[in-house]
């Protein structure tokens, strides 16, 4: 199975059917890169292994290394695996435990109650 380092090598990266669930949420998190520093960006959703984040005010490209850091949470890394507009694709370096997409969907929901 194609690794995440297969699109920085130039390799076209194979993408299977997903199996993971998506979970939606709304979270505020701090994203960096090399060539850019630190930025902002809100995650709008997650799975075991990746999420999708909507870029504030920055550009990325795919094949770039990042890593992801939410408030009272650890640092995760991950790869730019697509690009649309100011949302980015991530895949994780490593999985993230389910309990800990449960935790996110769950504290972060992406609706507000009124």
């Amino acid at each position: 199975m194609p690794s995440a380092d297969d699109a920085l090598m130039g390799r076209p990266r194979i993408i299977v059917d997903r199996t993971d669930l998506r979970r939606p949420l709304k979270a505020e998190a701090r994203i960096r890169n090399v060539e850019s520093g630190q930025f902002g960006g809100r995650l709008i959703d997650i799975s075991e292994h990746g999420c999708k984040i909507e870029l504030f005010d920055i550009e990325a490209s795919v094949g770039q290394k990042i890593t992801i850091k939410l408030e009272n949470l650890e640092v995760w890394i991950g790869f730019v695996m697509w690009v649309r507009g100011s949302s980015i694709g991530v895949s994780f370096e490593r999985p993230m435990h389910s309990a800990v997409v449960d935790h996110l969907s769950r504290s972060h929901p992406s609706f507000e109650l009124r």
